[in-house]
């Protein structure tokens, strides 16, 4: 018969658990929003709206969460332009465009006027410019076996730097200007 260990106490309830069972189970106390947020938050950095919504997910109220969220803006713990703004410098440090800079941004819960104002600042079209013909160097690598074919390579490179978020306008003077 396994020893039973001291009474746990949970507010007024006393429950008596064996050694046995306490060693396989973790106790987790009740978890407060903020406790949570701060934890989500120590791990990455998140967005207005994917804070809430994972706060949403886990099952608490509407009302704490705005709480926590207001809390966590008076700390500058959620900033959306100083995520917006981090966002930005490692989408150019992976050689991608301003529009899928943009739609991802928007697609974490920034509104457009923040979007455009941070693109405007940090994310200029002689930066796009030469990010496109980074991104083409690298790819030019792979796309080797097509080289002796003029026109698929090109369409292979517009449709790569296409999916990375250039524009056309500067995929099209890319191509015209370096083959």
């Amino acid at each position: 018969m396994p020893s039973l260990a001291n009474p746990v106490r949970f507010g007024a309830v006393e429950l008596k658990v064996s050694q046995k069972d306490l060693s396989k189970k973790r106790f987790k106390a009740p978890v407060s929003v903020l406790d949570y947020s701060l934890k989500l938050i120590s791990a990455r950095s998140y967005s207005e709206k994917q804070i809430a919504e994972k706060l949403i997910k886990k099952g608490f109220s509407t009302e704490d969460i705005g709480k926590a969220v207001k809390k966590l803006k008076e700390y500058d713990y959620i900033n959306d332009e100083a995520f917006a703004k981090r966002f930005m410098e490692n989408g150019k440090r992976k050689l991608i465009g301003r529009i899928k800079l943009s739609y991802e941004l928007y697609k974490k819960g920034l509104n457009r006027s923040l979007i455009d104002r941070v693109l405007e600042m940090f994310y200029t079209e002689d930066e796009e410019h030469d990010i496109a013909i980074k991104a083409m160097d690298k790819k030019k690598v792979s796309l080797i076996k097509y080289r002796e074919n003029k026109l698929m390579f090109k369409k292979k490179l517009y449709n790569f730097l296409q999916g990375r978020g250039f524009s056309s306008n500067i995929i099209e003077d890319i191509l015209n200007s370096t083959l």
